[in-house]
């Protein structure tokens, strides 16, 4: 593929993939395309104060080279270049350390000294710049032939950045509005419920039926948990969530105090992503629910399934996620659909941390072959899907960051767009961020949806 990625770039039919690779400046250069770094003003709303004190890191980094799998990590890498050409970061950059054996370089580096690894030995700057290029995909695991997850090194170096408080400001402040609002978009209860009104009233005017989201319901057997973005922009989705569930006359409820699918805490550190986590667990229970049904969210559904699900299990609730939830209804004969309502080609994106995170591959392409027409397999689907370009928190809207975002996400756009189909489907949060600006950027005729849009569309009510 090598050959392919200039090709790629070029092929952008924005013209401007000449102008991106002009910028290029030799194998190390794109470091200086940086997230605003967070200020104590916005992390003390989590917990933390920026300190920047090498000797800290190297603390931090003596513990995590304990590790087995980091261990391994350091230790088994050959060099051999396979996965650079896998990765979108090199793909769009070609800058070395912007790749997977590039960038765990950084850290063999500091790993090969052992304990006489000393703060002369580290450049923070550039371990931020290279470590906050990484969005945590996990593609480069795939081909890799000795495993090695690069993601998982990225998350134990940003383990140790977090508790220094060096982290983006978009990821600091968004993880601040969950722990003041529980959803990162910092929406209100009276917001929240100020929505769903006026989603029910559209739901009333284009079915003609009653269809309520409750809202804080003191008891439910289900508690369904959106992303906050499902409440903003992504309002398609909580209508197929909501149809979904009135059509098989479920007891459920979404909360105002945890109206989340995402887990940012994920992309800090591991006490974050239990925090996060542990809120949905305390809802649950504090409404009696017996089943937790999660929304369309990639890494929130990785942190739901491979966390959040044991600690449900230990109070007997069981969690699903609702494309799992729907299809086992539509086999049961519960729920019909008419094509018809989506009358057209369709290519379903798979999300990183449904298809290398969280085990969910097969059930939404099932779900969406029963409400659309046709649809068509880009060329590298499942486990070998390209990223969206922004995951790990890298969705920040910045002037100098999105010219590096929409190049990021540039060769999942551009083998979806290859299959000829206009419709591209995305079940995830930050996908249905990224997409649309990718879109947009790149001048690409495509339209950019959820899976639960579709879902709703085409239900028999």
């Amino acid at each position: 593929m090598y050959e392919d990625m200039k090709k790629i770039i070029l092929e952008s039919p924005s013209g401007k993939g000449e102008d991106w690779i002009s910028k290029r400046k030799g194998l190390e250069w794109s470091y200086e395309y940086k997230e605003r770094p967070a200020q104590d003003k916005t992390l003390e709303k989590i917990g933390l104060r920026r300190i920047e004190d090498r000797d800290k890191f190297v603390k931090g980094f003596k513990e995590i080279a304990k590790s087995r799998a980091m261990i391994n990590f350091m230790e088994s890498c050959t060099h051999c270049g396979i996965c650079l050409d896998k990765c979108h970061m090199f793909i769009s950059t070609a800058d070395v350390n912007n790749s997977p054996v590039g960038r765990a370089e950084i850290s063999r580096k500091m790993y090969k000294k052992g304990n006489s690894l000393s703060a002369s030995d580290v450049d923070l700057n550039k371990i931020y710049a290279y470590y906050y290029q990484c969005t945590e995909c996990r593609r480069c695991s795939v081909f890799c032939p000795q495993g090695i997850d690069q993601s998982e090194i990225t998350r134990n170096v940003r383990e140790i950045m977090t508790e220094m408080g060096i982290m983006p400001d978009y990821l600091a402040s968004t993880m601040a509005q969950v722990v003041k609002t529980g959803n990162n978009l910092g929406l209100t209860p009276s917001g929240i419920k100020s929505v769903v009104e006026f989603i029910e009233d559209e739901m009333n005017e284009e079915t003609g039926k009653d269809i309520k989201i409750p809202v804080d319901k003191p008891k439910a057997d289900i508690l369904m948990i959106p992303s906050s973005a499902d409440l903003y922009v992504n309002i398609d989705t909580l209508k197929g969530y909501a149809k979904v569930l009135d059509t098989l006359k479920k007891d459920w409820t979404i909360s105002t105090h945890t109206t989340e699918a995402a887990d940012f805490g994920l992309f800090a550190s591991e006490r974050y992503l239990k925090d996060f986590g542990d809120r949905v667990v305390e809802e649950a229970l504090s409404r009696g629910s017996k089943l937790v049904i999660w929304g369309e969210c990639g890494h929130g559904w990785r942190t739901a399934n491979n966390y959040v699900r044991f600690k449900l299990a230990e109070y007997g609730i069981e969690l699903i996620h609702i494309h799992q939830y729907t299809l086992n209804a539509m086999r049961r004969g519960d729920l019909r659909f008419d094509k018809n309502a989506n009358d057209d080609l369709y290519t379903y994106h798979d999300p990183c941390n449904y298809a290398r995170g969280g085990n969910l591959v097969n059930e939404p392409r099932e779900l969406l072959k029963a409400v659309v027409r046709e649809t068509v397999e880009a060329q590298y689907a499942k486990e070998k899907t390209f990223c969206c370009g922004a995951g790990a928190g890298l969705l920040a809207d910045e002037a100098t960051w999105n010219e590096f975002r929409a190049w990021a996400g540039w060769p999942a756009l551009y083998y979806s767009w290859k299959t000829g189909a206009e419709n591209m489907v995305s079940p995830c949060a930050i996908d249905k961020a990224q997409f649309p600006f990718l879109i947009d950027y790149h001048k690409v005729k495509m339209h950019n949806s959820g899976l639960m849009d579709l879902v709703g569309k085409a239900l028999e009510i």
